[in-house]
């Protein structure tokens, strides 16, 4: 995979730390130039960790840069938004941003800028997919770098360049791209130990020995020189990816014992760490190293120490959403809090100045009392013309407080919505954790082991009715799941018809004949030919089905089902399953209700009865459930009446 790195000139110098005194200065400042130098520097030290927050301070820099005319800070401004764009992958975004950026760097003849500016286009367009466009942008680039002999940038222009031909031999095995592969990754080598650049020589060293695996010796000369460099510099991140490799070389050469030996040394090191993607990455070396030895108890601990890291991550990513949602948020309402002191200051900035004019006039008037008459109405005049400019400001602040109560009732309405969608995420990603990865894991195992030859013919004809049933789970799964997102985002609207309920039911019990079939239950229709209604087909159909489901599930083998219609606007549909427990029974409709395992082990998305409940209120019906433990349960469906 290409390591691109997105250069900006801070990547050329040592890392800086901002603390949150410089956002105070920028509040306090009236320097426009200095807030346009600021809000720059901000936007540089954000752009890596939070890419929204590096946009709002570069977008603001070049507002400031456009209003007195510094091209220069407005073309850095650019690139560190162009390059912040490119980071959240908004490739469109990113490439018109560097292209302004570059033209004004162009037009200041500024070399760096212009370097920095093609090499970050180049970035845009590989990432894109446009390889060629990418290759033509890093020559130019590396035209200015050897122009101004900024080693630096010619490092990182030879590395891409190098990556640019090592995909490509990668693709078409042409001996050219290869050569030219390894002559820019030794380029940027000799540069880097120049520099003494051990982070960039542990990265380089890596991607020579993945070229020279035709050559194990010289591989593993680079990667043990890759490994020596990152302990010297206590470089862990570096130290765990150069193990890994390591461990990746000695498997294909099936030399195991050393595949176990280099994954062991990287598993303690991301243990320590705590980081459950390399804790993954490494137990995935383990797992073969151990099937390589025929030790399988080894291999299964290993395989759910990396299914247990798997899960760890998907919960990290979870939070990572939840947190980039509360710091977009945050962002917000500090913004909107500025935007209110600010307000206050002008306000009160106003109302001093209209206090001190008051006092000059009354002390005129002090002055000039028992002189001439003159003086007296000069001074009268400007008192009143005061009293109009104050009363004409306080109808101005009046208007600005609305103005800002209007905003605020916004952000509060925005942060409902962000709420809201919170709740979304929540549902669906409960729903994927605990109901569909299940599943899938235990397909997963079921192939890597056939695929592994560790399964007989005979073995895996056993497991066929199992991954049937999965499979057919998992249908039934996605199908409520696309049902219920598409509502919660109200994609769909109520669509009423008149149709004959009868009908409606049969067609669902066609649908459901075979597991009816399948487990020998005696089912009966009271069938009412001319009972018609007015309501939405389809989400009545859906209710319907998801009731007879349930009810198919939890009926035991030759059970009963039965559907009736005690008056024309209700369908009663009473089984005699197992029953519900009250405890369940009052939360039944809810998300607060966890999937149920059905008499023969069928399993379920525990959605598709809440999104009954809410296909029931759209249609103004409502659900009503009885049941007894051990004797049955009875589903009535009451139908709004036709008015």
């Amino acid at each position: 995979m290409l390591v691109l790195f997105f250069v900006l000139w801070t990547t050329f110098q040592s890392p800086q730390a901002f603390p949150d005194s410089i956002q105070n200065l920028v509040s306090k400042t009236e320097n426009d130039s200095l807030k346009a130098v600021l809000f720059y520097d901000l936007g540089k030290h954000y752009y890596g960790i939070d890419q929204d927050t590096a946009i709002f301070f570069a977008k603001s820099a070049i507002r400031f840069a456009e209003k007195l005319g510094l091209e220069k800070i407005k073309g850095n401004a650019l690139n560190i938004m162009g390059v912040a764009q490119l980071i959240r992958s908004d490739y469109e975004d990113a490439l018109k941003t560097h292209l302004q950026a570059l033209k004004i760097r162009e037009a200041l003849k500024d070399s760096t800028g212009m370097l920095e500016s093609n090499l970050n286009i180049g970035n845009v367009y590989y990432r894109n997919g446009e390889m060629a466009k990418a290759a033509e942008m890093y020559q130019k680039a590396l035209v200015y770098g050897l122009a101004i002999k900024n080693l630096r940038g010619q490092s990182l222009i030879y590395n891409n360049l190098g990556n640019y031909h090592k995909d490509r031999w990668t693709q078409n095995q042409d001996q050219k791209d290869l050569d030219l592969a390894l002559s820019y990754l030794q380029k940027s080598l000799q540069i880097k130990e120049e520099l003494k650049d051990s982070h960039g020589l542990v990265n380089t060293l890596t991607q020579l020995a993945e070229l020279n695996m035709s050559d194990r010796g010289k591989a593993s000369g680079y990667l043990l020189r890759a490994l020596d460099i990152a302990e010297a510099n206590q470089d862990v991140e570096n130290k765990i990816n150069v193990l890994n490799e390591l461990s990746n070389y000695f498997l294909q050469g099936k030399d195991y014992a050393k595949v176990k030996e280099y994954a062991l040394k990287s598993y303690q090191l991301a243990k320590d760490a705590s980081s459950h993607f390399y804790i993954s990455t490494t137990a995935e070396y383990l797992v073969a190293a151990a099937l390589g030895q025929n030790d399988y108890k080894a291999a299964y601990e290993y395989l759910v120490v990396k299914k247990a890291s798997d899960e760890a991550l998907f919960n990290d990513n979870r939070q990572k959403v939840r947190e980039e949602l509360l710091i977009q948020y945050e962002t917000e309402r500090k913004e909107l809090e500025n935007q209110q002191l600010i307000q206050d200051q002008e306000y009160l900035d106003l109302s001093l100045r209209r206090r001190n004019e008051l006092l000059i006039g009354s002390g005129l008037l002090l002055i000039a009392f028992g002189t001439l008459f003159w003086f007296q109405k000069k001074n009268h005049l400007k008192l009143k013309n005061a009293h109009v400019q104050l009363e004409n400001a306080h109808v101005l602040a009046k208007e600005q407080n609305r103005r800002i109560q209007s905003q605020a009732d916004h952000w509060n309405e925005t942060n409902q919505a962000l709420t809201k969608a919170n709740q979304f995420r929540d549902k669906i990603f409960s729903v994927i954790s605990h109901d569909l990865r299940a599943p899938f894991s235990s397909l997963h195992s079921i192939i890597q082991l056939w695929d592994k030859k560790l399964l007989s013919q005979d073995e895996l004809q056993e497991v066929m009715p199992l991954i049937a049933r999965d499979t057919h789970s998992l249908s039934q799964m996605l199908n409520n799941l696309l049902i219920w997102s598409r509502e919660q985002m109200g994609v769909e609207e109520v669509q009423l018809s008149t149709f004959k309920l009868g009908e409606l039911v049969n067609e669902n019990v066609e649908l459901l004949i075979s597991q009816i079939n399948l487990k020998n239950l005696d089912f009966s229709h009271e069938n009412q030919t001319e009972l018609e209604v007015h309501s939405d087909r389809e989400r009545l159909s859906f209710i319907v089905r998801n009731i007879l489901m349930n009810a198919i599930k939890f009926s035991p083998e030759r059970g009963k089902i039965r559907v009736d219609y005690p008056n024309g606007s209700e369908i009663r549909i009473t089984d005699s399953g197992q029953g519900i427990e009250p405890e369940i029974l009052s939360k039944l409709f809810s998300d607060r209700v966890n999937s149920q395992k059905g008499t023969a082990g069928e399993s379920g998305t525990g959605i598709g009865l809440m999104l009954s409940k809410e296909f029931a209120d759209s249609l103004g019906a409502e659900i009503l459930v009885e049941s007894e433990v051990g004797v049955g349960t009875s589903f009535r469906v009451l139908l709004k009446q036709k008015t």
